[in-house]
This record gives C-alpha cells, sequence and structure tokens, in this order.
C-alpha cells in the first residue's frame, strides 16, 4: 500500500493513481496558463516536445521457434508457445506504454502551439472521482499549496459541498446552475484568483444537467480570471460528461481518489490518522480497527470516527513515557462491543427471511447446505482442527426473474453474519462494466470493480457475455483479470456469477481456471403457476391493494396463460401482469364520477387483462396470437386429411366443453393432451402439431404453444448419465408448448442390444410429463407398427397418451392439388396440359420404401422447375426476347417419368 507525502507533516494513502505525479502536472499545466496570461517565458524560440517513438514491430519468430521447426521436439514446442505468449505480452505493453506516451506528446505539443501563438488560455477543470469523504478535501488544500508556492497567484480558497448549493439562505430550493454560479461569483468577490472546490457534486448533475454544463463550458474558457474549478464525484459525473459534454470531459484533468475498499488500505489510512494524532498504533490493534472498520462501507470519515472512538479510552489513561498516548486491544473490543450492539439481523433471521420467500425449495435447501459447512467449519476451528480451504465462489444459472439477486444480497448478508465475508453488501455488474473500448482499459475496469466488491460479493450478471466469440480478446482479458483478483483476493470478496444454464457452461469451458474457482451451482426453477399467484398476491399488497375473491379464483389460470417462451420472465412477468390489472382498475374507475377508498383499493376479476391486451404478451415462440375461427379455418383448407381434421375438431370442442363445465362448478375429468401421430412420411404431421398448439394456446390449455422438435439425437446422450439432463433440457425448452417426437420408435431400437440409454430417455420423458401436467404437450410420431412397439416398451406409456391420430398417405389427386399449391405459391401456373396430366402422373408413383407424400410432390416439383430452366435456357435461347409469361409456365414436358 503506497502513502505519499503531498506536503510537509502531509501524508496521503494514494489510490489507483499516485497523487504527487497529480499535483505535479496539474501544477505544470496551470502554469502554463497562468503564463499565457502574464507571459514570462516561453514564447518563439521554445523548442517543441520531443515526439516518443513506437516500438519496434519485430514479425520474426524467436530462437525458440526456429528449434521448434527443426526439431519437432513436443517440449521444445511447448517453450516456444511460452516465449511467443511473453513476446506478445511484451508488445502489447510496450504499445499500452507508446499510446500513453503519445497522448501526453499530443497534449504537450497543443500546450507549446499555444503558447508560440501568445493566446491567452483558461486554467483546466480538475475532476476528483471516487467515492464521498475518501480524502477529497485534503488533497485540495494540497494542491491549493503547492500551486501557491508555484507562484500561480491564488489569494484564497473556498470549498463547498454540492447539496448546499442546491438551498438559498433561507432553506428554499435553488436550481443546481444557478447556485453553483452564484458561490463562484462571491468566492470571485473573497478571492481573486481564487481556487474552488465543490465536494459531493453528484447532487449538481441530477435531474437535467444541462444547465450546469453549460457554465462549466464557460469556466473552462474563461481566460481572464484565473480561477480554479476542482470538483469532487463519483463515476457518474464523469459518465455525464463524457455523454453530455465529450469536449469538456477531454479537456478535464481527472484524478481517481482511494477507495477504502480493503483492510490494508483501512490500516493505511490508520496509521497516516494516527502519526498525525501522536497516536501509538500497535500492529496488532491497528489490524483489529481495520477489520472492524471493513464490516461496513468505509470511508475517510468512518475509519477517522472509529479511531476517535477506539482512542477516548486511551486519552483517560494518559500519555506515555514517550509522550504519547498507546492504545490497546482492549479499546478495540470496547468499540467492537458497541458496533456488535447496532449489528444487522443474525444468521438464523436471515435464513428465516430466505425461507418466507416464494417457491425456490431447491435453492433455500442449498443455502442452508451452505450455513451449515460454514458453521461445522466454525466448529471445527475453535477445537483446534484444521479446515479444509473453501472456494465460496458460485454459479447462479436460471431463467429471468427467479430471484437471483436477491438470493445474491440475502447470501451476503449471510456471509457477513457468520464472519466469512466483513461487508457483505452486493456490487451488480455485467459486461459494460468490465470491458473496456480500447487496449488496457478492460484490466483496469475490471479491477476497479473488484475493488467495489472487497468485503462483499460481486454479481456478475450474464457472465457469459463476457466470452461472447472467439475474437472477443475484450472480454477474455476481462475473465483473466477477475481470475486474478480472485487469486490474489481469496478471503477478500466472493464472486457469484450468474445466467442461463447453457450458455453458463460454455462460460466456465472458455477459461481452464474458471471451473475450478467456482464452489459449486445453485439452480433457480422456474415458478409454477401457483408461485406465480402467490408473488403477484405478495406484490398487491405491498402496494396496499386487496384482490377481490373473484380475482383470487382466476389467477392461477391468469398465470398459466403466460406465454412462456423466450419472452418469459417468472416474477417480472407476474409483476408486469400486475401492472397491467392496475391500468385496466384505473380505466374502470376512472369513468365513475365517485368511488369509495376501498374501491380504489380492490382488484377483481374484470381487471386481469386478456390475452392480446397490455402487460399480456401478444407474440411469442408461436408467433402472433390468432383466434380459434382463423386456425380451425386454416387447418380446414389443408389438403387431404380428413380423419385428422375430424379428431382435432373433436379435441377443440372436448376443450371448449370442459372450460364451459369448469365455469359452471360442474366435475370435469382429468383429459392427458398428449397424442400419437402415426403416419408415413410426407402427411403434414409436424403441421398439424404446430397448429395442435397454436389451438391449445387460443383455448388457454397452454401458455405459449410453441413447438419444440426433436429426435432421437436431440435426447439421447453417447455416455451413460448424460441422457436423462439431455431430455429434461428438451423438455423444459418445450414447456408451455408442444414437444414433438418425430420417429419416437428409435428410443427404443436400442432395447435388443442390451444398451439403455433409450430407455433412459423414455423415463425421463415420462417423469417431464408428469411434473408438467399443465404446460406441456408431448406428440411422438412415426410408422403405425412402429409406433405400436414404441408403446409397448414402457409400461407408463401407453396411459401417458391420450390417443392417436392417423395420418393416411395421399390419393393421387389430392398429391395432384398439393403439386399446384406448391407451384402458385412459388409464382408458377401450370399449363392445361401439365394440369390434365398431373393426377394420372401422380396415381402411378411409386408407393415403395422412398414414398414420402407431400415431400415426393415437392421434389416432383423441384425437378419440374429445373427441367423448365434446361428447356428456356439452352446454349441457343435469348433470354432477352424470352416473353415474362414463358417464365412462369410449366408444361407437361417439363414433368419428369415417375422414379
Amino acid at each position: 500500500m503506497v502513502v505519499e507525502q503531498l506536503r510537509e507533516r502531509v501524508r496521503f494513502v494514494a489510490g489507483s493513481e499516485s497523487a504527487v505525479a497529480f499535483l505535479r502536472r496539474t501544477a505544470q499545466v496551470v502554469g502554463w496558463a497562468e503564463a499565457t496570461r502574464h507571459p514570462q517565458r516561453g514564447g518563439p524560440g521554445e523548442p517543441p516536445p520531443p515526439e516518443p517513438q513506437p516500438p519496434d514491430q519485430d514479425e520474426d519468430g524467436g530462437f525458440l521457434d526456429d528449434m521448434a521447426r527443426y526439431t519437432r521436439s513436443v517440449a521444445v514446442d511447448l517453450l516456444a508457445a511460452g516465449d511467443r505468449a511473453r513476446r506478445r505480452s511484451n508488445a502489447r505493453r510496450e504499445q499500452e506504454d507508446y499510446e500513453r506516451a503519445r497522448a501526453k506528446w499530443q497534449q504537450d505539443l497543443r500546450e507549446w502551439e499555444q503558447r508560440q501563438t501568445g493566446q491567452k488560455q483558461a486554467n483546466p477543470l480538475i475532476l476528483f472521482v471516487g467515492p464521498p469523504h475518501t480524502g477529497q478535501r485534503r488533497l485540495y488544500r494540497a494542491l491549493y499549496s503547492v500551486l501557491r508556492e508555484a507562484g500561480a497567484g491564488f489569494t484564497g480558497g473556498s470549498f463547498i459541498a454540492g447539496p448546499e448549493l442546491l438551498r438559498d439562505g433561507q432553506g428554499d430550493p435553488v436550481p443546481a446552475e444557478a447556485g453553483l454560479r452564484d458561490f463562484v461569483r462571491e468566492a470571485d468577490e473573497a478571492d481573486n484568483p481564487s481556487c474552488i472546490l465543490v465536494d459531493e457534486v453528484d447532487a449538481l448533475f441530477d435531474g437535467n444537467p444541462a444547465g450546469v454544463l453549460r457554465y462549466l463550458r464557460e469556466v473552462a474558457h474563461d481566460q481572464e480570471s484565473g480561477r480554479l474549478l476542482v470538483l469532487a464525484g463519483t463515476d457518474k459525473v464523469l459518465d455525464v460528461l463524457r455523454a453530455e459534454a465529450p469536449e469538456l470531459a477531454s479537456s478535464v484533468l481527472v484524478h481517481r481518489m482511494p477507495e477504502f475498499t480493503t483492510t490494508a488500505r483501512i490500516a493505511a489510512l490508520l496509521d497516516v490518522l494516527a502519526a498525525e494524532r501522536s497516536l501509538a498504533l500497535p500492529p496488532p490493534v491497528r489490524d483489529g480497527l481495520a477489520a472492524l472498520a471493513g464490516r461496513g462501507p468505509a470511508d475517510a470519515r468512518s475509519v477517522e470516527a472509529l479511531l476517535t472512538a477506539a482512542s477516548r479510552t486511551a486519552v483517560a489513561r494518559g500519555a506515555a513515557p514517550d509522550g504519547r498516548v498507546h492504545l490497546l486491544p482492549a479499546d478495540v473490543e470496547a468499540v467492537a462491543g458497541h458496533a456488535a450492539q447496532r449489528a444487522g439481523k443474525s444468521v438464523e433471521e436471515l435464513v428465516a427471511e430466505l425461507d418466507a420467500m416464494i417457491g425456490l425449495a431447491s435453492v433455500k435447501q442449498r443455502v442452508r447446505g451452505l450455513v451449515d459447512e460454514l458453521a461445522v467449519d466454525a466448529r471445527r476451528r475453535e477445537a483446534g482442527l484444521p479446515v479444509a480451504a473453501r472456494s465460496r465462489h458460485l454459479v447462479f444459472t436460471g431463467n429471468p426473474g427467479t430471484a437471483k439477486t436477491t438470493v445474491a444480497r440475502l447470501v451476503g448478508r449471510i456471509y457477513q453474519a457468520l464472519g466469512v465475508l466483513p461487508k457483505g453488501h452486493v456490487v451488480e455488474v455485467a459486461r459494460p462494466d468490465l470491458v473496456g473500448e480500447y487496449v488496457g482499459e478492460t484490466s483496469l475496469k475490471t479491477r476497479s470493480v473488484c475493488q467495489r466488491a472487497m468485503g462483499g460479493v460481486l454479481f456478475l450478471d450474464e457472465a457469459y457475455n463476457l466470452v461472447s466469440g472467439d475474437d472477443d480478446d475484450f472480454g477474455r482479458e476481462a475473465v483473466t483479470e477477475l481470475l486474478l483478483q480472485m487469486e490474489n483476493h481469496r478471503d477478500g470478496f466472493v464472486v457469484f456469477a450468474a445466467g442461463y444454464p447453457k450458455e453458463m457452461d460454455e462460460f466456465l469451458e472458455s477459461n481452464p481456471g474458471l471451473r475450478s474457482r467456482f464452489a459449486g451451482r445453485v439452480e433457480f426453477p422456474d415458478y409454477s403457476a401457483e408461485e406465480l399467484a402467490g408473488i403477484f398476491r405478495s406484490m398487491a399488497g405491498s402496494q396496499g391493494y386487496r384482490l377481490a375473491d373473484d380475482l383470487l379464483a382466476a389467477l392461477p389460470e391468469a398465470m398459466r396463460r403466460i406465454p412462456r417462451g423466450r419472452g418469459f420472465a417468472n416474477g417480472r412477468s407476474a409483476r408486469g401482469l400486475l401492472e397491467a390489472a392496475i391500468g385496466k382498475q384505473s380505466s374502470r374507475l376512472a369513468a365513475r364520477p365517485r368511488t369509495s377508498a376501498d374501491e380504489l383499493a380492490t382488484l377483481v376479476a374484470a381487471d386481469l387483462p386478456e390475452s392480446g391486451e397490455a402487460g399480456v404478451a401478444v407474440t411469442d415462440d408461436a408467433g402472433p396470437r390468432r383466434g380459434l375461427e382463423e386456425l380451425l379455418a386454416e387447418l380446414d383448407a389443408m389438403i387431404g386429411l380428413d380423419d385428422v381434421k375430424q379428431r382435432v375438431h373433436a379435441l377443440v370442442a372436448e376443450t371448449r366443453l370442459d372450460a364451459r363445465r369448469r365455469k359452471a362448478g360442474l366435475p370435469v375429468a382429468t383429459r392427458s393432451r398428449h397424442l400419437v401421430f402415426t403416419g408415413n412420411p410426407g402427411t403434414a404431421k409436424t403441421t398439424v402439431a404446430r397448429l395442435m398448439g397454436q389451438l391449445y394456446r387460443a383455448l388457454g390449455v397452454l401458455p405459449s404453444g410453441h413447438l419444440v422438435e426433436v429426435a432421437r439425437p436431440d435426447l439421447v446422450a453417447e455416455y451413460i448419465g448424460q441422457t436423462a439432463p439431455k431430455t429434461r433440457d428438451a423438455c423444459e425448452r418445450a414447456i408451455g408448448g408442444v414437444l414433438f417426437i418425430d420417429e419416437a420408435y428409435t428410443l427404443v431400437q436400442d432395447h435388443a442390444n442390451g444398451a439403455d440409454f433409450g430407455a433412459e430417455a423414455v423415463a425421463e420423458l415420462l417423469v417431464q410429463m408428469e411434473n408438467h401436467r399443465a404446460d406441456l404437450v408431448v406428440v411422438a410420431a412415426g410408422y403405425p407398427a412402429d409406433m405400436d412397439r414404441f408403446l409397448d416398451s414402457n409400461a407408463g406409456l401407453r396411459s401417458r397418451f391420450g390417443g392417436t391420430v392417423e395420418f393416411a398417405d395421399y390419393t393421387g389427386d389430392e398429391l395432384a392439388a398439393i403439386f399446384t399449391a406448391m407451384a402458385v405459391k412459388q409464382g408458377y401456373r401450370l399449363a392445361p396440359d401439365l394440369a390434365a396430366a398431373l393426377p394420372g402422373v401422380m396415381a402411378g408413383l411409386d408407393r415403395g420404401a422412398g414414398f414420402a407424400n407431400g415431400r415426393t410432390a415437392r421434389g416432383l416439383l423441384e425437378r419440374a422447375i429445373s427441367a423448365q430452366a434446361m428447356r428456356l435456357a439452352g446454349p441457343d435461347v435469348d433470354l432477352e426476347r424470352l416473353a415474362d409469361a414463358e417464365l412462369v409456365l410449366l408444361t407437361r414436358a417439363d414433368l419428369p417419368a415417375p422414379s
């Protein structure tokens, strides 16, 4: 930890940047600006600053590369690879040093050129960036002294906190721009030129910062007054400057303040403060105070207050023979006792808070396991037994809205209560907070974020975005820096990386060190419809609403209707439904001249939005929502399939009647919606399954109605233990819609060989069908005889499927109609001779093993289009003279002979 000597007897705990170097640089810039206003140096004859030379770009390989080429030794190859990595690292570092040196040279050159012109220059704006109370005023006083000694001519200094500028002497609010202008004017009147510090300047940038930015532009171009304006704020101020006034941001002199996020930095500050107060602070006492300060958000002011509290008893004891007051461990214990009385909830209270959350049974069990592990570790430690080093970093997997961030905050507080973390706060970040825009910035940003999380939890949301592609060097640089910080500060902070399950697996595989750093995985399941209803009730109650009985009765069904496609967001979807209901209630009550307080606080069933209304998605993975009549009309318009259409109409009628009986309070028999589709290839089984999903969505049976089409390779893995997770993943993707298993009988084709991977997939499929009775429909398709064998392969299969829909082969006339419809859809028309011959050609098709019904018709059309192209585009044909009508006409001559 670097403690710098700013002035005589003024020490400063440095952050990531040297404060002494910043003071020196600022004095140079202010001195140069002063010289332009009062010419005493520079001018014609002053040599320009020397331009830095770029690093050599050595493209040749090294000695080890040459050896590897000729020896073909694996060991030499590895040495050569390491040497290449070292040379690339050195070249990158040299390039970064060169770019920084060149940027400084360009600034020096601009200043030199301006001195040659004799043009007056304004003093720069200065910005201290960092959390409040981290030494801003101490650094300002040192800057003022340095500038005075350099002859800058300041006659006085003033400082004020930003929030004070927003009120006048009577306490009335004042616009930020006006408050800042008035204070600077008063400072100028008292001291000319003046050196001004505005601390906690974030307050001036809340709301609309346009007025403040306008005034800062004026100050930045003030070439006469010689005043120096110093601002102190957080990164928010710098972000506003970069976004709203980039020309201003590029000219501001910025210094990053230290952040007291580690006990080492707090200990260094304690040493500085103790020396200034003539206090003797032995290392054990200092470290005890530093650990105590690190339990909460620490800044220079809170650390100073802690030292003051600890020294009161010591001062009462009097000075030692050496003339100093000595602090003892008992002084720290007394302060720690008072802090314990003000501490937050106990572990038991925090675990009870977790248990009170809706759903998340598996998550609660996992967290309780972590708590038990830590409790046993503490007992072993007390008993003098060895305690294994454990990684506390975790991966959180799950869909959006499953309370991952909420649980992360609770676990952070539990870790704090158990003494694992001193603070337990949570710093939430995503890719933009870690990844920079130019070489070298990413490591700095990632390191800064980790410093803010010290003593607490770094919650990395959508962590997989850091490795979005093979060429994403900046993202991988962030991962490398994160691993370095996790290694260097094993006990300093905890990382929770969150995202979708599959993407998080890819994230962990992207770097060899990632998977070993994370202790385990916590899986956050989607909420059930009943759990979402509970969340809805809880949110409504917290906002002061009461739910009427009819709404409570309708709520579970309304939750089941929420589409579970890509836009589904669990708890956030429940919140969206509540907001839509509140909106409908407002519209309903606004039309009444008078409403009671009870009516204003009550939501009724009529306030729940219908499908397609605000707050409920109108599109999802199944496409735009369509009405029942439109979907049935599409089914009826399909060619052939009379038995299939009759069966689907019957299923729709049964479902509608069940809904009516349920509304009338009559008993409704439990029906299985799962179906077996039997038939040869090309008989529109997939098309009908997709329509069934949309019909069930329109009827309210399925929330999404989307179709997930799979076959054996999508369900069965190559190794033992991998098939069940693979099948489960396919089922989870289909939740809310239809899982269509094509050639389902192939799942049991390996029984004769004694293998059971397919049987494992069937067993897992049955589990998922049972667990998701209300929001998953499975359609298993295949040849009739093979599908009978499939249903007999497991005792539970046949009972799970509600029936069989048989898809007959198309007749010759139906295939001719399919051929015609496909041709018209592609912009062709059939000549009379082709239209007349087509039914006979289709009737004469070989219906053996290669016959595929509609696909055979499509293949025949594609060959006819190819034959037409050969006929019209021969070598002797002038295409420009060809009539447009010929381009779309298919004739009998184009139709190939049946094969």
